[in-house]
């Protein structure tokens, strides 16, 4: 009897934050994605789309050659795993969260989110490389068949199109072998590590500094919708601002033309800088900052709303103790 009552009591609050992290996780990515895809496009280097001067000018572009529609290329992927993905990203960090800060009765200090935030990163990594790859591939390829019959990279014929991300896998894994699917991977890690530091600790800055404005008052956990909205985008902001050179450099690898052009993050970091300047390392920044605020907003938003649902109903608690009040 104690045997079950202590496997609850580890897999129940797993099971609220998997299933509040993949509903936060699909309503986030399908805010952002459009953002997403010009982001990626400004950022790529594969030549099969051409130079933007700006996302307005690439939006232009992929609505004139795929309508509305285009914005949303390569979405089924991040969709289809963004739920499992996002689901394992809070309950990695909530998980050690617990670990490193038993004590439910006083704030985690910064310096244990940051750590806590550290390891959820580096785990991700491990999923978002494929999804990530796969996606960018798709989000590049150019729809104007007058461009790409002009378009050679290094004197090769013309890309050929991926029919889908079923394709894209299949030509991945007969060129390069499973391990191919893991192309970005360093760059992936050196991003998300110190970036989702940055990420869950001002998630916990930002609730403490908002709830402390807000009327509600005893358990810092309780605090308003609002302040999971504010504190969540500031978040997914200051992410982006912390590491957007490295996201630069991980789309480059994982879209370069073949052959290779890039042997590594240092050597891809140089190319870039010495060819193109310093400007390039903030391509398609703008478009990232708008997407931020909303994406993440949501995602938070909808993770703590979702969690504090599942508490009331699985616990039976009372909703003003869980967390989010009603506004």
């Amino acid at each position: 009897m104690s045997f079950f009552s202590f496997d609850r009591e580890r897999w129940i609050p797993i099971g609220k934050d998997f299933m509040a992290g993949s509903v936060g996780g699909m309503s986030s990515m399908l805010t952002g994605h459009p953002f997403d895809t010009i982001k990626v496009m400004l950022q790529d280097g594969s030549g099969n789309v051409p130079k933007f001067k700006n996302g307005w000018q690439a939006l232009k572009y992929t609505v004139q050659m795929d309508g509305i529609r285009g914005v949303y290329r390569g979405l089924s992927v991040p969709l289809v795993s963004v739920s499992f993905i996002n689901s394992i990203f809070f309950v990695t960090n909530n998980h050690c969260q617990k670990l490193f800060h038993p004590n439910n009765d006083t704030l985690i200090p910064y310096h244990k989110v940051a750590a806590a935030g550290a390891i959820a990163g580096g785990t991700i990594s491990f999923f978002l490389t494929p999804r990530d790859l796969i996606k960018s591939k798709l989000q590049v390829q150019s729809r104007n068949t007058n461009l790409l019959s002009t378009v050679t990279t290094k004197g090769e014929p013309p890309r050929q199109f991926y029919k889908g991300p079923i394709d894209v896998i299949r030509q991945i894994i007969r060129k390069d072998g499973f391990l191919g699917l893991f192309k970005g991977l360093r760059p992936t890690l050196a991003r998300d590590i110190p970036g989702d530091m940055v990420y869950f600790t001002m998630y916990e800055f930002m609730k403490r500094k908002l709830s402390a404005l807000s009327k509600s008052s005893g358990h810092p956990e309780h605090f308003p919708a609002w302040v999971a909205i504010g504190a969540g985008g500031c978040a997914g902001m200051s992410f982006w601002a912390s590491i957007y050179p490295l996201d630069v450099i991980k789309t480059r690898i994982q879209t370069q033309p073949e052959p290779a052009i890039y042997k590594g993050i240092i050597h891809c970091a140089k190319e870039i800088y010495r060819k193109e300047g310093i400007a390039t390392f903030y391509k398609g920044f703008s478009a990232t900052i708008l997407r931020a605020f909303p994406t993440s907003a949501v995602n938070f938003f909808m993770y703590e709303t979702t969690k504090k649902m599942l508490n009331s109903k699985i616990d039976d608690q009372d909703l003003s103790s869980i967390g989010l009040e009603a506004t």
